[in-house]
């Protein structure tokens, strides 16, 4: 039901350009939008006409919105993409940087130009080759290089005139031109990095017929061996020849985005050609965002380049029309150069964008098993949880426990899952200051009351509160998490879950919920205090193994040579842990019964 606030707001609406921020009753923001006129966009959600499943679940969670002018829809289209980097709203698309494809760099400024693989490159002038992605790696290309061509692969320095007395290993049996010795050879090393360029771009000739008639010489003289390590690397070649288009010229550049849409979710595809050459396709999963598909592939797209290289063409589907220019000017205002829009209606960039259609289609066919089980274990978890806890808007979950062995480097967890999945960049470890010797109940109300004052001061790596908080354990430790948060003016809701049983205990209440082993929300929890136990028992153990030498002298009977031999024998800490007595005993001057005795203060 959509508050009357709201239908007064969008009445009010202007009809100019402008970005559209959505928050839940929290005051989180959960979506951000552009429109060309805001009070015609923003009336489609709260209209009362039909929607998809996922435009209904943002709307049901809307409380209130707010809305900032821009001068014209591309400042909007860019204010849009600045405000989900910020904010991270749940139904935008949002796409993790983790992409670091490999790319080969040749700085033609530098003496002696070094063949260089990077994975984030900077715009330095270097000539840049790739991304490689698929198909043919980089270290097989590399592996073609150093076949190939003597250049150098050592980071000396040559700015400095200096020469070395002598080549190193590789100039001395001619893998390398050794320009650090023979400075007169700069025009013929200069010669070579044409060559090695002229492959770089596709010229592939020349290195065939060296690696046919190498292969053959080996053969013949039956290094059979060695005659298969260059058949490996002709394989390479031929690859690469596979990779290209032979009906496209070889500078071209083209990115080809393509949408498959259902209830569930969508799959965004993107094809990358580079130098002619198809270099992989790559489906992207999109669960909660919300949107047409014209703002679907808008909204992905002015995420995607964050870290990507910008083509010099980008392909995309006939629905795109409207937004085609407006996708032209921001993107070509991100690179600094034109980049063209294309919406192709025949020949080989049409065939481009039906491939890329044909594989969004059947990836997401062939996901959807896959992804219905994910969103059982997720979302769909989260909101059972919410039904039996009769807990409201449950996402952030922190989960918390204590290791120790016999009161000695008592130490606690902190794990978060947000939406259902482990978020371990938010994961933090304390180490207990103020409890001496086994007590559970004070050191988990030590770490409670340390994060939740932290919460209270606004410090930064504590700054988010979470909706919901699990412990392991029965009432007594739920007792300690509500001493905890009482001390410092806090109110989350807390559970502890009985390992025994798998019991799950509420504040107020001394009867425990059970809920059968299929449940999704059982197993959610499970995930959460397996992994918060697995997390306190990891830095538990990075404590003993940093204090593992004086520990071990400490123990009755051994001092700090046999320590030493101990050391010698297992080289680390882990297989320290690891060592059975019998292993313990068959160390020098240990015996039997000694090693049951270190054994078991070990462990």
């Amino acid at each position: 039901m959509v508050s009357a606030k709201i239908h007064e707001k969008v009445a009010l609406l202007p009809l100019k350009p402008g970005v559209y921020i959505m928050r839940d009753k929290a005051g989180t923001v959960i979506y951000v939008g552009k429109a060309k006129k805001l009070k015609n966009r923003v009336k489609t959600y709260f209209d009362g006409s039909s929607k998809t499943v996922k435009t209904y679940n943002l709307v049901a969670n809307v409380e209130d919105f707010d809305y900032i002018l821009t001068n014209s829809e591309l400042d909007a289209f860019s204010l849009e993409s600045n405000l989900i980097k910020k904010y991270k709203p749940k139904y935008n698309i949002l796409l993790k940087d983790d992409k670091s494809f490999p790319y080969i760099k040749i700085d033609l400024k530098e003496r002696f130009p070094r063949v260089q693989v990077v994975r984030r490159p900077k715009k330095d002038g270097s000539l840049l080759f790739g991304p490689y992605v698929t198909g043919v790696r980089i270290t097989e290309i590399i592996d073609l290089i150093k076949w190939a061509w003597p250049v150098r692969w050592c980071n000396h320095n040559f700015n400095d005139g200096k020469l070395r007395p002598r080549p190193c290993l590789h100039g001395e049996i001619g893998n390398c031109l050794a320009p650090c010795s023979y400075a007169s050879r700069e025009g013929e090393y200069n010669e070579i990095i044409k060559q090695v360029i002229d492959f770089l771009n596709g010229n592939n000739k020349e290195i065939k017929e060296r690696l046919k008639a190498k292969m053959k010489e080996k053969a013949d003289r039956m290094l059979f061996e060695e005659a298969l390590e260059i058949k490996n690397l002709l394989y390479a070649v031929d690859k690469l020849d596979k990779q290209l288009i032979t009906s496209l010229p070889n500078t071209s550049n083209i990115d080809v985005f393509t949408l498959s849409q259902s209830e569930e979710f969508s799959i965004v595809n993107v094809m990358k050609i580079r130098g002619g050459k198809n270099i992989g396709q790559f489906n992207h999963t999109l669960e909660d965002a919300v949107g047409t598909p014209t703002e679907l592939v808008s909204g992905f797209i002015s995420s995607y380049y964050d870290s990507e290289d910008l083509p010099k063409e980008v392909l995309l589907e006939d629905y795109m029309l409207a937004d085609a220019e407006l996708i032209g000017q921001f993107l070509s205002d991100r690179a600094g150069k034109k980049v063209a829009i294309v919406i192709p209606q025949k020949g080989t960039k049409k065939q481009l964008v039906d491939n890329s259609k044909r594989n969004a289609d059947e990836f997401a066919f062939n996901s959807r098993d896959k992804f219905v089980r994910h969103k059982k274990l997720t979302s769909d978890a989260l909101k059972e949880l919410e039904e039996v806890l009769g807990v409201d808007g449950i996402n952030r979950i922190e989960g918390y426990d204590i290791s120790d062995i016999s009161g000695t480097n008592n130490v606690a967890s902190m794990v978060v899952f947000e939406g259902g999945e482990p978020s371990k960049g938010e994961y933090r470890k304390f180490k207990i200051k103020t409890v001496e010797g086994a007590n559970d109940f004070a050191c988990m109300k030590e770490t409670l009351t340390r994060r939740f004052d932290s919460l209270v001061k606004g410090q930064k790596n504590f700054d988010k509160k979470p909706d919901l908080i699990l412990i392991d354990g029965g009432l007594g430790q739920l007792g300690a998490v509500k001493e905890a948060l009482d001390s410092v003016g806090v109110f989350v809701p807390c559970v502890s879950l009985a390992k025994k049983e798998e019991e799950i205990y509420v504040l107020g209440s001394s009867q425990p919920i059970t809920l059968p082993r299929s449940s999704y929300a059982l197993r959610l929890l499970q995930r959460v205090r397996d992994e918060s136990h697995r997390f306190a028992v990891m830095y538990h153990r990075s404590l003993r193994g940093q204090s593992m030498r004086s520990f071990l002298q400490d123990i009755p009977g051994v001092g700090k040579v046999l320590s030493e031999r101990i050391w010698k024998n297992f080289k680390t800490k882990e297989a320290i842990f690891e060592a059975t007595p019998d292993k313990l005993a068959e160390v020098e001057g240990i015996s039997a019964q000694k090693a049951i005795e270190i054994y078991n203060c070990i462990h």
